[in-house]
């Protein structure tokens, strides 16, 4: 009886340590405590509270793969929800449209500036109002290098 009731004692003390917070620090944190971010796949969509394009060596607080890091410039897009990982765009064929879209946002008055970060500058896009919505599609047939298109709503 003594041995049951101990095991029932660590049990909920352990379930009472597991405890999760109730707001996020910031989206999810991987396993070895980075940020993680989500990759961009076929009929990926996200609607974007704001983005980042710069350095992806300024970005050490995130779960980047090596591979990423020695591209050079990535973009980063924040999504709305505050529960969203911020999405990676490291594929040029993104990064060229996405540019040019920030651009048009720009010119149109979106909030632009450059957020230091680790040492280097990022450049960043707020969307307060009229958050645009992505969405990256690639052919059903297409390698893993093809292109993608990038349809703004």
């Amino acid at each position: 009886m003594l041995i049951e009731y101990m095991i029932m004692s660590i049990a909920i003390a352990l379930l009472g340590a597991t405890k999760k917070g109730s707001k996020p620090v910031f989206g999810q944190l991987t396993l070895t405590g980075e940020k993680a971010v989500d990759w961009v796949k076929h009929e990926t969509k996200v609607t974007a509270s704001k983005i980042w394009i710069g350095s992806a060596g300024l970005l050490s607080d995130f779960n980047l793969p090596e591979w990423a890091i020695e591209k050079g410039i990535v973009g980063l897009i924040f999504p709305t929800s505050e529960w969203g990982n911020p999405l990676l765009v490291s594929q040029k064929s993104i990064l060229k449209v996405l540019e040019a879209k920030c651009c048009d946002w720009e010119a149109a008055g979106a909030q632009v500036e450059n957020v230091k970060i680790k040492g280097g500058l990022m450049a960043q896009i707020v969307f307060e109002e009229d958050a645009p919505t992505m969405e990256f599609l690639r052919p059903a047939d297409a390698k893993q290098f093809d292109p993608y298109k990038v349809v703004f709503d």
